[in-house]
């Protein structure tokens, strides 16, 4: 690393051309990323759903993509016929279903239509000309929604969440920096590196939109770890910088040593959020690939920036670093206090660490009431018309909606006996406690077995009409059997419902297919992915301090922090005292531990290094202990608090995912820099002693020193 130091100041000016360069492309490339995100991303390429949606729409030739349009009021007649003359204009609505194809469409004075597109590509081409056709009537209202709406306006709320929150994050995130620093140039420059390492993040994630589908949700989280992260990178490199050129140190001295040090523990920081964050790519959904993608990305960059960049900028900066300076800060009194402090913790190391898990424990009682759902229209605020216009058609024709679909096949559906096979079949279904309703062409159409055989027989074009329901192709036919249930599809009977189906050998599709098959990759994935990363983080840190016990207690730290944090959300967020009660996101949770572990284990790093340190020079465990929480607490506490107030400024977004990401990282960074950090680590370090330096059976302990 006193290499990297050396050429760092050497080629300083090569340095800053290659990032200028580097800052200019990727403003222009970013600044068109929003415009290639799309849908939520929950998808799994060629899984059993997305095999069936393709059987379908080839043998039944439907539509790509659909959009909904809700007719509600008095003069609805009018209205329908005058807004179905419109879309008539749209070239690429490639049909509209009235109710007049579909009786089900309409109850009272609410009435729909579906428009049908080619591909999903062309719906959402679309979403601005349909909303410019749409009637305004005093006495109708018309409002649009379905799936390529809510992409449409997940992404605007995104954006605007993100401009929102950055609005309150990085001013507030300034303030702590001079409050750290006393001078605006070491609070400013931090907070560059940070925007700088979004920036950059955000131009490369452009190139990679071109050839895979984008979440919506990965600008916002990308923006999160970059920002954060770049800032928390920062901070502790200007501070031991600084620290360097306060002993006495030359310009480059001082840059050779601070990336020796600080730029290691921040090669083994990234390398432990790196890790935990890769862990998602164990998971095969399309959403937890995209924000893995993204937040590799910024990782990488945020370590890449604050080890090249940065130290190049600091050394041409020089003594200015520490002018003009408005906030007055004393360094030695800060670190006595905090010496104090981890003296007063490590006198009584048994009582501390039982206070902290009286503190902690009982908030793991409430993961047990943790729900997750898929987000979906309930993702976006209230205010949106397209969430509003769903939950009104939810209201009024829900009960008639198919959760599930059982793809029926046989060679000739006109024989009798498959007939009988197939009403056979409506029984069994009936008769299972979650099912509302089943209907198949049989049952929509009234027409008996018999009946139905003459008709396909003597008068085939009679059964046009049934053309969504069942294709008789002369080879192998094919009937859909609709299945409503009395659940929601996404709970876990309904999951369980196609699972039991499936082992009788039969397709299924729907909404409570796709649901399946999410929740169960999620879960069967989440084993490896945790084990992985617990493992990988165990033999870094293991690595890096030379120690056995040290990983051991920084993993079961951060799994007791995390899974504090987890019941926190539950009451945060499904209690309804805090926010109106709803269920939690399954991307939280997930990216949480990723992301979480990691950057906890970020914290460990900056301040096991420093104890290591000490204790490498004294071979006192105590006094290494007392003297590495001086010398770091305010730096990890200022770091915290950054991360903190940059992340929870989601908490006033309207995404809810995104909000429930933002509060979740909050409040376990909050527990890891006080309760963890604060009694559980000195505690700790105070109770094994030499213990926490063992090496494999080594003795070759440093000789002690006087200090």
């Amino acid at each position: 690393m006193e290499w990297l130091g050396r050429q760092l100041v050497r080629f300083r000016y090569g340095v800053l051309l290659i990032w200028a360069i580097l800052l200019a492309g990727s403003v222009y490339f970013g600044l068109q990323l929003p415009g290639e995100l799309r849908g939520n991303g929950f998808a799994i390429q060629d899984g059993r759903f997305q095999q069936v949606e393709d059987q379908l729409n080839e043998r039944f030739d439907r539509a790509g993509a659909s959009m909904i349009v809700l007719f509600e009021g008095g003069n609805l007649e009018a209205v329908m016929d005058e807004q179905q003359d419109r879309f008539g204009e749209i070239s690429s609505i490639d049909g509209v279903i009235t109710p007049a194809e579909n009786p089900d469409a309409r109850s009272g004075d609410v009435s729909y239509f579906v428009l049908e597109f080619e591909d999903y590509d062309a719906a959402e081409s679309s979403i601005d000309a349909v909303r410019d056709a749409l009637i305004v009537d005093t006495d109708t209202e018309v409002r649009l929604t379905g799936e390529p709406v809510f992409a449409d306006d997940l992404n605007e709320a995104s954006k605007n969440d993100l401009i929102r929150a950055e609005l309150i994050g990085i001013p507030v995130a300034l303030l702590v920096l001079l409050l750290v620093f006393g001078t605006p140039l070491a609070a400013l420059m931090p907070l560059l590196v940070g925007l700088i390492t979004f920036i950059v993040a955000a131009g490369s994630l452009f190139f990679f939109a071109q050839n895979m589908e984008l979440s919506i949700f990965v600008l916002n989280a990308v923006a999160m770890i970059a920002i954060a992260l770049g800032i928390d990178f920062s901070l502790l490199l200007v501070n031991r910088y600084r620290e360097e050129l306060t002993r006495g140190q030359s310009r480059e001295e001082a840059i050779v040593r601070t990336v020796a040090t600080a730029g290691r523990s921040i090669l083994f920081s990234g390398l432990c959020v790196f890790v935990g964050l890769a862990g998602l790519l164990f998971i095969q959904v399309d959403v937890f690939q995209a924000v893995a993608l993204g937040a590799l990305i910024a990782v990488a960059g945020a370590v890449l920036s604050a080890l090249t960049l940065l130290p190049s900028s600091l050394y041409l900066v020089g003594d200015a670093l520490n002018k003009g300076r408005i906030i007055k800060t004393d360094e030695t009194k800060s670190e006595k206090r905090w010496q104090k402090l981890a003296r007063f913790v490590m006198r009584r190391p048994v009582t501390m660490t039982l206070i902290a898990l009286l503190i902690l424990l009982p908030s793991l009682w409430f993961v047990r009431d943790l729900e997750l759902n898929i987000p979906d229209a309930d993702a976006l605020p209230t205010s949106y018309e397209s969430r509003a216009a769903l939950e009104r058609w939810d209201d009024v024709f829900g009960d008639n909606s198919t959760d599930a679909v059982l793809l029926f096949e046989a060679n000739d559906l006109t024989d009798p006996m498959i007939l009988e096979e197939l009403t056979s079949l409506i029984d069994e279904l009936n008769e299972v406690d979650i099912v509302d309703n089943v209907s198949t062409f049989l049952t929509t159409s009234g027409l008996t077995p018999e009946t139905f055989t003459q008709l396909a027989e003597a008068a085939p074009e009679q059964l046009a009409p049934l053309e969504r329901l069942v294709t008789l192709d002369g080879n192998t036919d094919l009937a859909l059997v609709n299945v409503s249930f009395d659940v929601p599809p996404s709970d876990k009977e309904a999951q369980a419902f196609v699972r039991d189906w499936r082992d009788k050998e039969f397709e299924v599709g729907g909404p409570a297919a796709f649901n399946e098959e999410i929740y169960d990759e999620i879960y069967d994935s989440i084993p490896y992915a945790v084990i992985t990363v617990i493992l990988a983080t165990f033999f870094i840190l293991m690595w890096a301090f030379r120690s056995i016990l040290i990983p051991i207690k920084a993993i079961l730290m951060n799994v007791l922090g995390l899974g504090a944090t987890f019941g926190l959300l539950v009451i945060v967020f499904e209690s309804g005292y805090v926010y109106d009660a709803e269920t939690i996101s399954i991307l939280t949770p997930v990216f949480i531990f990723s992301l979480v572990f990691g950057l906890s284990m970020d914290y460990e790093v900056f301040l096991v290094s420093r104890i290591e340190e000490y204790y490498r020079e004294t071979g006192d465990n105590d006094y290494a202990t007392e003297m590495g929480l001086a010398k770091t607490s305010k730096i990890i506490t200022s770091a915290a608090i950054i991360m903190i107030v940059v992340t929870g400024a989601f908490a006033f977004t309207g995404v809810s995912p995104i909000k429930q990401l933002g509060v979740g990282i909050a409040l376990a960074i909050f527990i890891d820099a006080t309760i963890i950090r604060i009694l559980l680590v000195p505690s700790l370090m105070k109770l094994f002693g030499d213990w926490n330096w063992w090496w494999f059976g080594k003795k070759d302990l440093p000789k002690r020193n006087m200090h």
